[in-house]
């Protein structure tokens, strides 16, 4: 598995269809509309949550968290960060993707999802839903649909312009540990690695200490002695 970012608008869905609530049994575990409205107010970015899982098939990228993934792609979030495995790696990706199969000609070959709506919250009319497939028991009044179409536009040049200017995020800084940009363990502990030039000279070092090691005594001493006579002579001339 590799972290790597990838626009969320060349990822697709591996199921025909999500629900707009994470668990049913449970109101603790959120729904879908209370994600996005976090996404749009700027209180929540795909980092702070478990990142999507997708895998590469048939030239395309499919993922298994289809929910977050229809969260995403509505918001038109663009590049985002996602957790990359070889299809093989995990069963979920085969199992989903053989549910979407029947459907892929409605999907727009997985471009697209179906709503089921199972809670009371308004929804918003979306491009990301598809309509054949989607069950709406409640969906935003015209206003409200507009005032929500405004804050996706204004969070999507928001984030055109942070990613051209490089802006750093509290979002993007846990990016950048996700993937993997992290000091190597001497460094964290306060030893810097030796540079190339230093670590030759150290060798050259040894690389000598070790040779007068060897060098018999004997040798040692006829050696002085010429080195000493050779100066003499050097003297007279």
């Amino acid at each position: 598995m590799t972290t790597v970012m990838m626009d969320i608008a060349d990822i697709r869905f591996t199921q025909e269809h999500v629900f707009d609530s994470f668990n049913a049994n449970s109101e603790k575990a959120g729904n879908v509309m209370d994600l996005i409205d976090a996404i749009l107010r700027g209180e929540k970015v795909p980092a702070d949550l478990p990142l999507i899982r997708v895998a590469a098939r048939r030239g395309h990228y499919w993922c298994i968290d289809n929910r977050r993934c229809f969260v995403y792609k509505h918001c038109q979030l663009g590049k985002i960060p996602v957790e990359v495995f070889e299809w093989k790696d995990n069963r979920e990706f085969e199992l989903k993707y053989r549910n979407g199969f029947p459907f892929r000609q409605q999907t727009g070959n997985g471009q697209r999802a179906g709503l089921i709506q199972r809670t009371e919250i308004p929804f918003p009319r979306s491009p990301v839903a598809e309509n054949a497939l989607s069950t709406f028991v409640h969906l935003m009044g015209p206003e409200e649909q507009e005032r929500h179409e405004a804050a996706i536009a204004t969070l999507r040049k928001r984030r055109e312009v942070e990613a051209a200017s490089g802006t750093r995020n509290s979002g993007a800084e846990a990016v950048m540990v996700l993937l993997g940009q992290k000091r190597t363990s001497k460094e964290a502990k306060g030893e810097e690695p030796l540079p190339k030039t230093k670590k030759k000279k150290r060798k050259v070092q040894q690389d000598g200490e070790k040779a007068s090691e060897t060098t018999p005594p004997a040798k040692r001493k006829k050696k002085k002695a010429a080195t000493c006579l050779s100066l003499g002579l050097l003297f007279y001339l």
